[in-house]
């Protein structure tokens, strides 16, 4: 290859009829905006522009340009992506010179890849026009480096519209990265709960810039404890750059004397890690317990994996009650089936292999793996089982069955509307298990003597009779009247969305995030450990 230069590079800064200019518009004051980006649009004949970054530029040109507001606002219908890709080229196939203006960098979670794919996939000329991407301009108009020497030498820019991945943990649970997660304000009750729940330190420092580089710009900090509530209670909504690392500390940059320069570059000039394992008596994820030393057992909450939201919602809130409930205790989350961490991994990064472990150390294991499932099966006879086996941890019982879960599905089918007139079908997931059918005939005859009257049994999948049998009967036995379905399941997910079409009259909610649910569990931990 020769070293001449490439044929996409950036020549002169000239819109030509029938052809795309992609152009990063950055964080969103028009002085932080490049010469380029300005040159491009005083040539354009349409601009397509999104909602954040510079929108108010297009108020500047003159009355020949169509502007085509595309902006996407959290909440409220917006056109597709695909459908931007097509305005694109239809206004260049007509000849016209396009603008295609995006807030921050148009490659930094802009989508522009996409659209830059689009028109050349329909043969249009397209140039990109980098950006002052708002992960970088957004911490900085707070008053927060990503990096500093001696202090923080690596940036993880997130996605944060949704769960957080394992590099994403990652690198928050290290000392010398920052973390900027991009549009996660809406998101962040559920980023916190996460990320307590994978040993991310509560002391971590967090602060939120919102409308950054704009007149409307706030600045609140907090810790990962913290943040949720100072967001909530300071009303700070879009947009907003969420970054967290300690470089985002109060006060960071304006210290009580001058610091001593830090000797060296890179990680090398980083201190020695914080030895976060004594806050709030958590432990990171990857480093022994403290088991041995007289610390209480990790306890490992291990739920049936989900796609919902909702669901892993559910299961985070009802961690966090159990955390709250057991002081001391750290809790962890993990999860057989479907969704990561696996609870393998959990016990295997917190409890050493049990060879490793001296004879002659007394005392609880490193680890107490507490099945969120109702009842024994393959997931608790093989996944959990498997997980503690070689390593210095022990498996708690399933949550079921207990008169408290009873009492719990007797509040949701009330909530729900039932009544004493009322059938009652208990859902149950199912399993080929003969133990835990067993298991769900006593939590039957549990919900039974709770509500006084009969309740049918019905599997969902796995095992007979199934949940269409048992409403069937249970009308019959109802004689004209209602059929309510009590959902033996601990968070909304797939199986219960079967239900919702099963056609029962009623279907109550799942036991959900409930106080005696964390009441059951925190006893199966205490059972655990012989308490």
């Amino acid at each position: 290859m020769g070293s001449g230069p490439e044929p996409d590079a950036l020549g002169a800064a000239v819109l030509d009829p029938g052809t795309v200019a992609l152009v990063g518009g950055g964080p969103g004051a028009l002085d932080l905006m490049t010469v380029r980006a300005l040159t491009l649009l005083r040539q354009a004949e349409v601009v397509v522009v999104d909602r954040l970054g510079p929108a108010s530029v297009v108020e500047l040109l003159g009355p020949e340009v169509e502007v085509i507001d595309v902006g996407k606002t959290p909440g409220r219908p917006s056109m597709r992506q695909h459908e931007i890709e097509e305005v694109l080229v239809d206004r260049a196939r007509a000849g016209k010179r396009v603008v295609r203006l995006k807030g921050g960098d148009p490659f930094v979670l802009g989508r522009g890849g996409e659209e830059v794919l689009a028109c050349r996939a329909a043969g249009v000329p397209v140039q990109v026009v980098p950006g002052v991407t708002s992960a970088i301009a957004g911490p900085a108009a707070g008053d927060v480096p990503v990096t500093h020497r001696g202090t923080a030498v690596a940036v993880h820019v997130v996605n944060a519209h949704g769960d957080l991945g394992e590099a994403d943990l990652a690198a928050l649970r290290d000392p010398g990265t920052t973390t900027v997660l991009m549009m996660g304000v809406g998101w962040l009750p559920r980023l916190v709960s996460q990320a307590t729940l994978n040993g991310v330190p509560g002391d971590l420092p967090v602060a939120v810039v919102q409308e950054a580089t704009l007149p409307g710009q706030r600045t609140v900090r907090g810790t990962l404890d913290t943040i949720a509530r100072v967001v909530e209670h300071e009303g700070i909504g879009f947009p907003s750059v969420i970054v967290l690392g300690r470089t985002a500390a109060e006060g960071f940059l304006l210290p009580p004397e001058l610091p001593v320069p830090p000797h060296g570059s890179g990680r090398e000039a980083l201190p020695a890690p914080l030895d976060h394992s004594a806050t709030a008596g958590r432990t990171v994820p990857g480093t022994p317990s403290d088991a041995a030393s007289g610390t209480s057992p990790v306890l490992v909450g291990t739920a049936h994996g989900t796609r919902s939201r909702e669901g892993r919602d559910v299961v985070r809130a009802l961690l966090r009650r159990l955390d709250a409930a057991l002081p001391g205790v750290t809790v962890r989350e993990a999860y057989v089936d479907v969704q990561t961490p696996a609870v393998g991994d959990v016990v295997a990064a917190l409890a050493p292999v049990r060879a490793e472990r001296s004879t002659r150390e007394q005392g609880p294991p490193a680890a107490v793996v507490v099945p969120l499932l109702l009842s024994t099966g393959f997931h608790v006879g093989q996944d959990v089982a498997a997980a503690v086996a070689a390593h210095d941890a022990v498996a708690a019982g399933p949550l079921g069955p207990d008169p408290r879960l009873a009492e719990v599905m007797a509040q949701r089918l009330e909530e729900a509307g039932a009544t004493e007139q009322d059938a009652v079908v208990m859902a149950v997931a199912g399993t080929r298990d003969a133990a835990g059918r067993a298991m769900a005939e006593e939590m039957r005859a549990l919900l039974a003597a709770r509500l006084g009257r009969e309740v049918t049994l019905g599997f969902i999948s796995a095992a007979e009779p199934a949940v269409p049998e048992a409403l069937a009967a249970a009308r019959e036995r109802a004689a004209g009247g209602r059929v309510a379905i009590a959902t033996y399941l601990l968070a909304p997910g797939f199986f219960h969305d079967q239900l919702a079409a099963a056609g029962a009259d009623l279907l109550a909610a799942p036991l959900g995030d409930h106080p005696l649910v964390a009441d059951v569990a925190a006893e199966r931990y205490r059972q655990a450990l012989g308490g």
